[in-house]
């Protein structure tokens, strides 16, 4: 059995963004997929978090990560503080370079 975890792009401490899957309503609207638009993790499409945990053995085996959105910015709001993502949602943030 190979550790999936080894083999992830984000660690304990990343900055993340969350991108929930994107599609067509039955009005061809685009927006969040129909599949997820009722999910707890939909709310959170757009915000700015920080990974805080990593729990490698997930639901079905499929990792998930502990994003924390505590003190990072966020313009909109945000029904709690703290939610677990799979990393397919997640897309790092680039830091900003200074001049």
């Amino acid at each position: 059995m190979t550790d999936s975890i080894h083999d992830s792009r984000l660690q304990v401490g990343d900055t993340v963004t969350v991108h929930m899957p994107l599609g067509h309503n039955k009005r061809g609207v685009w927006g969040i997929s129909v599949l997820y638009t009722t999910s707890p993790e939909a709310k959170f499409d757009g915000a700015v978090g920080k990974i805080v945990e990593i729990n490698p053995e997930g639901p079905y085996t499929i990792p998930l990560y502990l994003v924390d959105f505590r003190d990072s910015g966020n313009k909109a709001a945000i029904p709690w503080q703290a939610q677990w993502f799979r990393e397919e949602w997640l897309e790092p943030v680039k830091e900003k370079t200074r001049a």
